[in-house]
This record gives C-alpha cells, sequence and structure tokens, in this order.
C-alpha cells in the first residue's frame, strides 16, 4: 500500500473514531435530557441509537485489523495509532452502553413513581431528598459529559497536555459520585429507611436505581481516561499518563 493511500486510509479512520465519539455524546446528552425532564421518547430514541454505535465501532474495528493485516511494515507512531483505535473504539462503545443503560432504568422507574416530595429525610443536619440527588445526578452528567467532549477534542487535535489535564479532572467526577453515593445511601441507612419503607414501599428500588445511574455516569470518565491514555500511548510511546506537573 502506498503511503499516500495508508494516509487516507488512516485519516478515514480518525474520522469514524471522531464519528463514534458524536454519536456517543449525542446519546448521553440525550440520556440526561431524559433522566431531567422525564421525557421516555427521549430516553427510547438513546435505547434504538445503541445498535448505530455498536456498528460504528465494528467498522473501526474492521478497518484497523484490515489495515494492520494489509500494511506491513508499520512505522510506530502508525502502528500505535492502529492498535490504539481498537481500545478507543470500545471504550467509547461502552460509554454509549452507559448512556443507553441509564435510559432504560429511566423506563424501568415509570411503575415506581410516587408524589412530589415522597422521600424527604433530615440526616443530620441535611435535608435530603430524591430531588436534591437528582440535583446532585445531574450535575455529575453534566461534568461527565465535559470529560468526554474535552477527550474527543483532545483525540482530534492530538493534544496530549489536555489528555493528561482530563486525566487529573477524574477525580472531580469521582468527588461528585462519592456524595451523590453518600447522600443515596443516607436516605436508606438504618433508622431512616424503616419510615421511609412503611410510607412508599417503592423507594428503595428507585434508590437502587438512581445509584445505578450515578455508577454509570462515573464511568464514563473512566473511559475518557482510557482514551487519553491510549492518546498519549500514540503520540509518545508511553504506556501510562505521567501529569504535566511531574515531567
Amino acid at each position: 500500500m502506498a503511503r499516500s493511500t495508508l494516509d487516507r486510509e488512516l485519516q478515514e479512520l480518525d474520522s469514524q473514531i471522531q464519528r463514534l465519539g458524536f454519536l456517543v455524546d449525542d446519546a448521553l446528552e440525550k440520556s440526561l435530557d431524559a433522566l431531567a425532564t422525564g421525557d421516555l421518547a427521549q430516553a427510547g430514541m438513546v435505547i434504538e441509537a445503541d445498535s448505530t454505535i455498536d456498528s460504528v465501532r465494528k467498522t473501526v474495528e474492521e478497518h484497523a485489523i484490515r489495515l494492520l493485516t494489509m500494511q506491513q511494515p508499520l512505522g510506530g507512531r502508525d502502528l500505535r495509532f492502529l492498535t490504539s483505535a481498537l481500545a478507543i473504539a470500545g471504550d467509547l462503545e461502552r460509554t454509549g452502553d452507559g448512556a443507553a443503560g441509564i435510559a432504560q432504568i429511566l423506563l424501568r422507574m415509570v411503575p415506581l413513581r410516587v408524589g412530589e416530595g415522597a422521600s424527604t429525610q433530615t440526616v443530620g443536619d441535611t435535608l435530603i431528598s430524591e430531588a436534591s440527588t437528582l440535583r446532585g445526578i445531574l450535575e455529575l452528567g453534566r461534568e461527565s459529559r465535559r470529560v468526554l467532549q474535552g477527550t474527543m477534542k483532545a483525540f482530534a487535535e492530538r493534544d496530549v497536555k489536555a489528555a493528561r489535564y482530563i486525566w487529573e479532572e477524574d477525580d472531580v467526577v469521582d468527588v461528585r459520585y462519592h456524595l451523590v453515593r453518600h447522600d443515596l445511601m443516607a436516605m436508606m441507612a438504618g433508622a431512616h429507611a424503616i419510615p421511609t419503607l412503611q410510607n412508599d414501599g417503592k423507594a428503595l428500588q428507585r434508590v437502587t436505581y438512581l445509584l445505578w445511574i450515578a455508577h454509570k455516569l462515573e464511568r464514563v470518565a473512566d473511559h475518557c481516561t482510557n482514551v487519553c491514555e491510549r492518546l498519549v500511548f500514540i503520540i509518545e510511546g508511553e504506556n501510562e499518563i505521567i501529569a504535566s506537573s511531574d515531567r
């Protein structure tokens, strides 16, 4: 394969990965909108779109494997890009699975809905309710989506400095996740759970589903960290990120 042909193929593969990232970001946006508004039609769109995300991932993998098979020998950076494309596509596809999973949870929660303010408790000096934890989950989702968008921008621009910064930003998502989890667990802890369940037998199920949603959003940043690690590997040949402050 001539060098000019290989360059075109590599550019096409790069574009396919960026398209995959765009589709995943769109799915995450729609799932968060559905979570905020209760729009079940929006949730259904996310679930239906997951098959397209799966298809694009398959396209990326087949393209990368074809180039690895046909083009020998490969230069170091080209080889690192092609092998990393498989891992990056996998992380993006799993992020899309997370968005679809959130949409599926929202559909499962429909029979569990109750009146406004049904589960509100005072834990210590803090008033905690499902509404307040939902706001926390949406903030977590917005932060996770910001990390995803930053990751895809870093990938498109081959910006290693940005990739390292995003890797460090994963801590922000983790903190938001642990705050949400703390509140949800506190609502169901010990003395608080019994009177709540006496008044609302479905409260435990809803809290469990909200915990699942929060976990899926936290995993978005984890997958983005993996993509950033692969980007550093592509450009610099390093197998793990070294924070810019340590270089």
